[in-house]
């Protein structure tokens, strides 16, 4: 487990003991944040060790209905505020209607992730902020600057899958809810969960792009390992550029899996897949950003980025709990792998990680 920082620049409730986030947050991110930041001093308290647990609490899992909440809300936004094409104008191919969603994309990749990259690791917050850092070493600039022009073509992907299910529906192939009021409880249903259905989905591709370490079948993961899954593991400390930095296949796959998946099985507004795309995107960017405060302190997923063969999913559906693949330190690993190989070194000869200091 990394040792924590020792100075604290939060208001303490009590000596040790940082104030936690509310579960409301996700719906003021990033000024709800930012102004609380621009507050602080430096103190000489010390902060809580870091934990990660294999599953969430009920604050937890309020947080994330907030969270999925707000994705659908962004995702309606879009949709109403211009003549989406899934209601027509994808019936027929056209650069015409496919311009304006990649640009609206990569814009909305640059501001969330350029803002929150440069907020945490080069504005003149960044001493400040540092105590909260949950690995005390810092990426180079150019690993920023190589998951930046990474992650804008993963947004472009992105742009193909969406582009690809507004033809599906404009089309008839895909069938859908027209409006809101048709089903409105069917709709906030699946709209406050998006968070909680879409990570089964994320766990199994995951996985699958990792090392199955097993002699029974071929081991097909180390071989997409190490030539898709590899890239996003380079990022050993990643920022919030460093979410989507993954290879086209996998950064498709991200996004096409459980949007396609729900759209297909359920007929559900637009509003829902393209919610989860969002939450798909933005989740991994603030997931990423490597601090437990003001960012989203996500040490469950940092582990994983320090030592590879754990916490494939998330907290929110517990499955490497319930596989057994949970590990809350370095030394859980041997629980996990017994005397496999496993962890950082077993996965450098795959990995060339940027040198952090």
């Amino acid at each position: 487990q990394i040792e924590p920082p020792l100075a604290a620049v939060l208001p303490l409730k009590q000596p040790g003991a940082m104030e936690k986030q509310p579960w409301y947050m996700p719906f003021f991110w990033p000024l709800g944040h930012v102004t609380k930041a621009l507050r602080l001093s430096v103190t000489s308290q010390a902060l809580e060790p870091l934990q990660a647990t294999p599953d969430l609490d009920f604050i937890g899992h309020l947080t994330s209905v907030v969270a999925s909440l707000r994705s659908f809300l962004l995702a309606y936004l879009a949709i109403t505020a211009t003549d989406y094409p899934a209601f027509g104008a994808a019936s027929q191919w056209s650069f015409q209607w496919m311009w304006p969603i990649l640009l609206r994309n990569l814009l909305a990749t640059w501001v969330i992730c350029g803002f929150w990259d440069w907020f945490l690791y080069l504005s003149p917050m960044k001493e400040v902020l540092r105590p909260f850092k949950m690995n005390p070493k810092y990426p180079p600039v150019a690993q920023l600057r190589h998951d930046a022009v990474a992650t804008s073509v993963a947004s472009c992907c992105g742009t193909a899958v969406e582009i690809f299910l507004c033809r599906a529906w404009a089309t008839g192939q895909l069938a859908m809810q027209p409006t809101l009021q048709e089903a409105p409880l069917w709709t906030l249903f699946w709209a406050a969960t998006i968070v909680h259905w879409r990570i089964p989905h994320f766990y199994l591709m995951h996985r699958a792009l990792h090392p199955w370490r097993t002699t029974h079948v071929p081991d097909v993961g180390k071989f997409l390992y190490r030539h898709v899954h590899a890239q996003h593991h380079k990022s050993y400390l990643p920022t919030a550029f460093s979410g989507t930095n993954m290879h086209p296949v996998e950064a498709t796959l991200y996004c096409l899996m459980p949007s396609l998946f729900m759209a297909y099985m359920l007929r559900l507004h637009p509003a829902i897949p393209l919610g989860c795309m969002i939450d798909c995107a933005v989740g991994a960017w603030l997931g990423h950003d490597g601090f437990r405060w003001p960012g989203a302190g996500d040490y469950f997923h940092q582990l994983h980025h320090e030592h590879f063969d754990c916490n494939y999913g998330a907290q929110h559906v517990p499955i490497d709990k319930w596989l057994g693949t949970y590990c809350g330190s370095k030394e859980d690993l041997k629980k996990v792998w017994h005397n496999a190989p496993a962890g950082k070194s077993a996965n450098l000869q795959d990995t060339s990680v940027w040198t952090c200091k």
